[in-house]
């Protein structure tokens, strides 16, 4: 007898064991942010991270408390797969809400997350908030006023905005379609006045309507479209024949300098070249020039190459061939320049040298920064003499005219970049276009001294003209 009742006594307690350790929390439900969160506007993502020990979550609400009202941002309930969990012991939860609609007024509030879980508890469960958070409403977006007051760019050019922006934005620019230009602060006296590089790329059409951007640190956003007149150009179009000779010499020689894999068909992997390790040069060229100078480091028109013929110009529509069949097309970004074999390559303008190794179908590849988002890339060179953090001056031998990536004679590629995209060459090398459409803009207003540690040269000129911005 005694030993059957010790033996319900002992079920009895490891059932009890069992309960308690299912259902009893050993820890309470924890939340936290995925960023730090100070400032709302009128939509601001917010990420929860919720987690709980077994049997897990049963309910999460996020309340937002502002001027003695409160207001439910999100409820999600976890309904339990068995009679004592729900299983579910962590989430990240998501919300947007919409402070306009819900008619939040600006100021001080604060965020309760409230979590309730299947655990039992010997006390009476607390309602406090898991996680209160202080932050303040702001709904306001920023201000902009444009001080340029028209704008002439050529498809495959670009243009200067100058405007004046509220003290609270953090990010401006102009969009583009699919392409953001972020404007540049600290270059004049009066610190609300911005300035911004901006382009019409080549692949856009003519109608595209370039936008004037600004954004708060709440998120909030002002936009409006800046008055642009656009014109549209015909770009070349050109075919190149491939043959068994080109491909025998370029293929594994650009292969084992990018380290891709070879298949041993030479057509299809001349096109993965030509495709899929373009794009990843292009992503690099990006990377390597997303952080310019803030100041402009040239002076003067940029430099052509000395004696150099054009073999092919910006943004021609190349159609490939082999055997008289079209296998691929692209487009060439930059101009070919060639010259006698193995000439110096001067540097178009004073700059630093961010880039300098081999880059793909550019083969060996120096790039310079001239401030300001402007870049001039020079490719397919035999040999480099500089490296990454030179200072460079106007005319400076950079290296020497090649052939090395996808380069099928002695020439030079040249292009220039504005924040990463590639841009008509034409107009930097032109006076009249600088002076009126640049120049004239970083003189509209007293410049600001050039901020400590800022790259520059030491004979950094600032723009001298002064004609009035069009």
């Amino acid at each position: 007898m005694r030993v059957a009742l010790a033996g319900l006594a002992a079920a009895f307690l490891l059932i009890v064991g069992i309960l308690c350790w299912s259902k009893f929390e050993r820890h309470g439900p924890r939340v936290s942010t995925s960023a730090a969160i100070q400032v709302l506007g009128r939509s601001t993502p917010l990420d929860f991270d919720v987690q709980s020990d077994a049997p897990g979550l049963r309910s999460v609400t996020v309340r937002l408390q502002s001027g003695g009202t409160t207001y439910d941002l999100l409820s999600e309930s976890f309904p339990a797969v068995s009679w004592w969990r729900s299983g579910v012991l962590q989430k990240r939860l998501h919300v947007e809400p919409d402070l306009v609609a819900l008619k939040v007024p600006e100021g001080a509030a604060t965020i309760d997350v409230s979590v309730e879980t299947y655990a039992w508890h010997l006390l009476p469960v607390s309602h406090t908030p898991r996680l209160t958070v202080p932050v303040t409403i702001d709904l306001t977006p920023p201000k902009v006023e444009p001080l340029t007051t028209q704008h002439y760019v050529r498809l495959g050019g670009m243009d200067v905005a100058v405007f004046r922006q509220s003290p609270d934005t953090v990010r401006s620019g102009v969009q583009v379609d699919k392409y953001f230009f972020p404007a540049r602060t600290g270059l004049f006296t009066d610190a609300g006045v911005a300035l911004v590089f901006f382009a019409v790329p080549q692949d856009l059409a003519p109608d595209v309507r370039p936008r004037l951007f600004a954004a708060d640190a709440a998120g909030n956003q002002r936009e409006m479209y800046l008055p642009c007149e656009i014109k549209p150009r015909h770009f070349a179009e050109r075919t190149l024949a491939i043959d068994d000779d080109f491909l025998s010499r370029k293929v594994p020689e650009i292969a084992h300098e990018s380290g891709m894999p070879v298949s041993g068909d030479l057509v299809q992997d001349y096109l993965r070249i030509n495709r899929d390790l373009r794009q990843q040069n292009d992503a690099r060229i990006r990377q390597v020039t997303a952080h310019p100078a803030a100041q402009p480091l040239w002076d003067g028109a940029f430099r052509r190459q000395s004696n150099a013929a054009p073999l092919s110009s910006f943004a021609d529509r190349r159609t490939y061939t082999y055997h008289g069949d079209v296998i691929d097309h692209q487009t060439h970004l930059g101009y070919d320049l060639a010259s006698l074999k193995l000439s110096p390559v001067e540097a178009a303008q004073n700059g630093v040298v961010v880039f300098a190794e081999n880059l793909g179908i550019y083969g060996n590849t120096v790039i310079v920064d001239h401030g300001l988002g402007i870049f001039t890339l020079y490719g397919h060179l035999s040999a480099i003499a500089v490296q990454p953090g030179e200072h460079v001056k106007t005319g400076q031998t950079l290296g020497q005219t090649g052939e090395t990536g996808l380069a099928g004679g002695d020439h030079l590629h040249f292009s220039v970049l504005l924040s990463g995209v590639q841009v008509d060459p034409v107009e930097w090398w032109d006076p009249h276009w600088l002076r009126d459409r640049v120049t004239a803009k970083l003189t509209m207003f007293p410049r600001a001294a050039t901020p400590a540690g800022a790259e520059h040269n030491d004979e950094q000129a600032r723009p001298r003209d002064s004609t009035p911005p069009r």
